[in-house]
């Protein structure tokens, strides 16, 4: 338990975990096998997670079959979901961004799915940090069916095409967008998109502003699925339809703010020299409207159903 927030430190390179060093546990009957909270401590279930590592510290060397090691490995992934939440950027923390993910469907299915498929990603090399191959032999080899399907694929979709855009692999993209806190992931991917395909064709002091109009057309297609049924086939195929969606938004805008840049060459460099004033929004529609475009809905986005839960966990 004292080392699992900084085992999640070196394995992503964040910068920092949010872990304030308090752990506890939830109610007996609690719903949650992990909360990661505001004030920035963890909280297990008091059986799946407090008990089940118990056991198998109490047994360490012995040899488990298949079922045991899986109910180990499950709770060594949820330890480990529940401290990537808990990652953040310089000057942040976890809780900065715990209104977004409670207040912004968007925010809580990006949070929950990159949260997740990053901990798919790391769980085995998290066990061989912590050394725990020597505790449970064989629990490498355990499977542990991930949660959060009905927004997995929607994040994967987009991370995948994000990273084809910008000469990244989708698991490079899901690990930079884990290690900064629910408010800040959009603004990640919007930036990894703008350093690759706007740095080069607009004025550096336009940039935050190209990189908000890129972060918001990303999220309504995000926000269209929360409350999915993981367990419904055609939810898991609109998910992954609402990534892929998602970026072809953002790609749209940065089109459009290309378009605006290639055509206002002069007011570029009157910028880049220091002369000219603030910029109007970057739209292909020109300097006139101080508009962008709205962003285009596909006729079959999928419509959100339920509203987000009062608090996270897994």
């Amino acid at each position: 338990m004292a080392e699992q927030a900084q085992v999640a430190v070196r394995l992503t390179g964040a910068d920092h975990t949010s872990w304030n060093r308090v752990w506890d546990v939830l109610e007996a009957d609690s719903r949650w096998w992990g909360l990661a909270c505001r004030d920035n401590s963890l909280r297990y279930h008091p059986e799946h997670i407090v008990e089940s590592l118990q056991t198998m510290f109490d047994r360490a060397g012995e040899q488990h079959g298949d079922w045991t090691l899986q109910r180990y490995k499950e709770a060594i992934r949820v330890i480990l979901h529940e401290n990537i939440h808990l990652l953040a950027a310089r000057g942040t923390s976890h809780s900065t961004g715990m209104d977004a993910y409670k207040e912004q469907p968007a925010h809580e299915v990006v949070e929950e799915a990159t949260t997740e498929l990053a901990t798919q990603i790391l769980l085995d090399r998290y066990i061989d940090e912590l050394d725990l191959e020597r505790i449970a032999p064989g629990i490498s080899e355990a499977s542990t069916p991930p949660p959060y399907g009905e927004y997995r694929p929607a994040v994967e979709r987009f991370a995948n095409a994000v990273g084809a855009r910008i000469e990244l692999s989708g698991d490079e993209v899901i690990l930079r967008m884990a290690v900064v806190n629910a408010e800040d992931k959009f603004r990640v991917a919007a930036e990894l998109l703008y350093d690759k395909t706007l740095s080069d064709v607009m004025p550096a002091q336009a940039r935050a502003g190209a990189v908000a109009e890129i972060e918001a057309v990303m999220k309504p297609a995000f926000a269209s699925i929360h409350g999915y049924d993981p367990n419904d086939p055609l939810d898991v195929k609109m998910s992954a339809l609402a990534g892929l969606q998602a970026f072809q938004q953002a790609n749209t805008k940065i089109n459009d703010i290309v378009e605006y840049w290639s055509t206002n060459q002069d007011l570029r460099r009157s910028m880049d020299a220091g002369l000219g004033a603030a910029p109007p929004l970057h739209s292909a529609q020109g300097p006139a409207s101080g508009t962008t475009p709205a962003p285009r809905r596909s006729a079959n986005q999928p419509q959100a159903h339920r509203q987000p839960p009062a608090s996270r966990g897994d």
